[in-house]
């Protein structure tokens, strides 16, 4: 029986050794994984079914107690992300202004928009989409629509294009 006990300790220490020393769940984690399942398997073998549920259970016990342990000991901080990805509800209201200061604006096709080119407004060439038709460069448009990440143009009415 010591074969299947020294394979649940190697098993445990590989495990641990793979939370603290390399990043990731690697080769090293898999395969002190599969050495307790075959440590358990060998004790199933060779002490018949009462040893290989004694092993199951204190391989069981012996990793859960160590990822209690590492827990404990902050090992766990290293899978989580610490950091906060979503952006705040006063820059999102602020990017949606900015934004929005576009709407109803005049501007002049800069580049062919068929259906998606370059417009400039107020000074500033964002890119644009029309609403399916194609507007020539030089042409005078009108922000109409706004979507997330798209401003929606039209040509504006009775406008020719200039030379």
């Amino acid at each position: 029986m010591l074969i299947p006990i020294a394979m649940i300790i190697l098993g445990v220490l590989l495990i641990v050794a793979e939370v603290y020393l390399i990043p990731g769940f690697n080769v090293i984690g898999i395969l002190g994984a599969l050495i307790m399942l075959a440590a358990v398997a060998t004790a199933f073998m060779q002490a018949g079914a009462v040893g290989g549920v004694i092993a199951m259970i204190s391989a069981s016990a012996l990793t859960g107690g160590s990822l209690y342990w590492m827990w404990k000991s902050g090992a766990w901080d290293r899978f989580v992300l610490s950091s906060n990805l979503k952006t705040d509800e006063r820059t999102l209201a602020r990017e949606g202004e900015q934004r929005a200061r576009y709407l109803g604006k005049k501007g002049v096709a800069v580049t062919p928009l068929r259906p998606t080119g370059i417009a400039e407004i107020d000074g500033e060439r964002i890119e644009v989409v029309t609403e399916g038709d194609f507007i020539s460069p030089g042409s005078q448009i009108k922000v109409v629509a706004m979507d997330r990440r798209k401003y929606f143009v039209r040509l504006t009415t009775g406008a020719e294009p200039s030379a």
